[in-house]
């Protein structure tokens, strides 16, 4: 598996979002439920904690929780600087 910079992330959203038309939300959405998938996977029992940061990785975060929290898995979020939430974070978020 090859991965990819954080420049080279954001360049692959960017062309998702204005080339193909896939809503920013779309993409965070389908982020967090891999993570949240991936989380299970690592920690199938306890407690799961996520930290999420203000921008976008950090709402990728607030979907994973909102997943895991559905299925039924003990989560906790750590929201660094929750006042300064923005975009798509805020709306997951839900400060």
């Amino acid at each position: 598996m090859r991965t990819v910079t954080r420049q080279e992330m954001r360049e692959i959203d960017r062309r998702a979002i204005a080339d193909a038309g896939i809503p920013a939300a779309a993409l965070m959405e389908n982020a967090g439920r891999a993570v949240a998938d991936e989380a299970q996977t690592m920690a199938p029992r306890g407690v799961v904690v996520i930290v999420c940061g203000k921008g976008a990785n950090g709402g990728d975060g607030f979907v994973a929780a909102r997943h895991l929290d559905n299925r039924g898995v003990g989560v906790r979020v750590v929201a660094i600087e929750p006042a300064r939430l923005e975009g798509d974070a805020l709306a997951e978020g839900g400060i």
